[in-house]
């Protein structure tokens, strides 16, 4: 579940793309991203009011709107690897393609899944990424 925070105040520091703002609701650190933070002109002691996606340690800001009035709305990319592309039958299909007789239930990591399959009188615990390949095939003793 997202979680979306709001907030405003004046910037007491600036790191690269992230800022440090100070206002009723404390201090909070924003990232604004690499990409988000380009052509953007921020400076201490600017106003600002933002919103974005709270983490454990800051805000990841989606809308940033400047002392002006003018509003920033920004784009993060998506993760490479995320929930939505983690494809449990591909990853099962793949494993029985090659021929493993599965074992138990597939592992969720975040970034691939865990398969214990036995080929040819032998146990290997299989990693297989989201897309259905399969990168690594570890033999298991007893």
């Amino acid at each position: 579940m997202t979680t979306t925070q709001e907030a405003s105040g004046t910037i007491w520091a600036v790191f690269g793309h992230r800022l440090a703002i100070e206002g009723d609701g404390g201090r909070i650190l924003a990232d604004l991203g690499p990409t988000g933070a380009e052509g953007i002109a921020i400076a201490v002691g600017d106003t600002v009011s933002l919103k974005g996606e709270r983490k454990p340690s800051e805000i990841k800001v989606t809308s940033l709107t400047l002392g002006d009035g003018v509003t920033r709305e920004i784009a993060w990319p998506k993760k490479p690897h995320g929930d939505d592309e983690a494809d449990e039958a591909k990853a099962v299909a793949a494993v029985k393609a090659e021929g493993y007789a599965i074992e138990g239930e597939p592992a969720r990591k975040p970034k691939h899944f865990e398969i214990v399959g036995a080929k040819e009188g032998a146990r290997h615990e299989l990693h297989v990424a989201f897309d259905g390949t399969i990168r690594k095939a570890k033999p298991l003793t007893a």
